[in-house]
């Protein structure tokens, strides 16, 4: 079971919190909660996302050749990732997956877990896990998929992954499309951009308190009513935006204030690499009412070296 989900999972969480095909809020139910997409088909058509495939491959592609025998490169396009308290988690992995790969991934879930085949309207998926503990709400991202798990390759060129089955069934039902999409009405904060490689999206509040409130830190997330990602390839550079929803102006404003003073300070070291210099140039904060949007433009390589180190 653990091979399975790291062999899907490792395709998103191993990235940078960073897609030519963008999600939206109509690809999302409602009162989601937090999502994830990656797209590999774009880092690789890319000039500037090609550095950042290049990473991905080294330390995530080539792991998970030598472990399953899967090559994600050739047969994953992209991965998307989202949750809410009525579905749970759900990860719709899309590309030209083989039928030797389902056959590899179903032959080492079973060599920890009995496989349990179900069919819902002729169209079949599998079960791992007890089930008991099916669909156990859950505060963090893909923990409800440590109790139960449920898969099919049943729609063409797409694996379909959730934690509880009814989500399964609606997903069989509908090709893998939502049926029930996000309204706009509290839907969650989506960024676009023309060649995005990979988005990300939160809402703080739904993920419960860790109990420390004193810190700084605690009280930006706890007045964060909304926060998102975005990387995108920009004339073969890496453009990163991010940008936050407050539960007023003057927090927005504070937290604004707070980033323009660590890049001030920053920007006054002598000792900082040239690149660091140039991503402190490059930065940029604006504050519009409720909304912090903090942008820039790096080097795919100093991306990379990032992430390296």
């Amino acid at each position: 079971m653990k091979k399975l989900r790291l062999a899907a999972l490792a395709m998103i969480t191993s990235l940078p919190l960073v897609a030519v095909a963008d999600i939206s809020v109509g690809d999302l139910p409602d009162n989601a909660f937090w999502y994830l997409h990656a797209d590999l088909e774009a880092m690789r058509d890319s000039s500037g996302g090609q550095k950042l495939f290049a990473w991905f491959e080294d330390e995530v592609g080539e792991e998970v050749r030598e472990e399953t025998g899967i090559d994600v490169s050739a047969e994953v396009n992209s991965v998307t990732a989202f949750a809410n308290r009525e579905g749970g988690t759900v990860i719709l992995v899309q590309g030209p997956i083989s039928g030797d790969t389902r056959d590899k991934l179903l032959a080492m879930a079973a060599a920890k877990a009995p496989v349990d085949p179900r069919e819902h309207r002729g169209e079949t998926y599998y079960f791992f896990g007890d089930p008991d503990d099916e669909g156990r709400p859950s505060e963090e991202p893909f923990e409800d998929l440590e109790d139960s798990t449920y898969v099919s390759f049943a729609v063409d060129g797409m694996a379909i992954i959730t934690a509880r089955e009814a989500q399964m069934q609606e997903l069989l039902q509908s090709r893998g499309k939502i049926s029930r999409p996000a309204t706009g009405d509290g839907a969650m904060l989506i960024l676009s951009a023309s060649k995005t490689l990979v988005q990300a999206g939160l809402q703080p509040g739904s993920l419960g308190d860790d109990g420390d409130g004193g810190d700084w830190e605690s009280n930006i997330v706890r007045n964060t009513e909304q926060a998102a990602l975005l990387v995108a390839d920009e004339s073969g550079m890496l453009a990163i935006a991010a940008q936050l929803v407050s539960t007023d102006a003057k927090m927005a404003e504070a937290i604004g204030g707070i980033v323009n003073g660590l890049i001030g300070l920053q920007a006054l070291n002598g000792e900082l690499d040239p690149e660091i210099k140039s991503l402190i140039r490059n930065t940029k904060v604006q504050v519009r009412d409720r909304v912090l949007e903090i942008s820039t433009v790096l080097d795919p390589d100093v991306v990379v070296g990032v992430l390296e180190n």
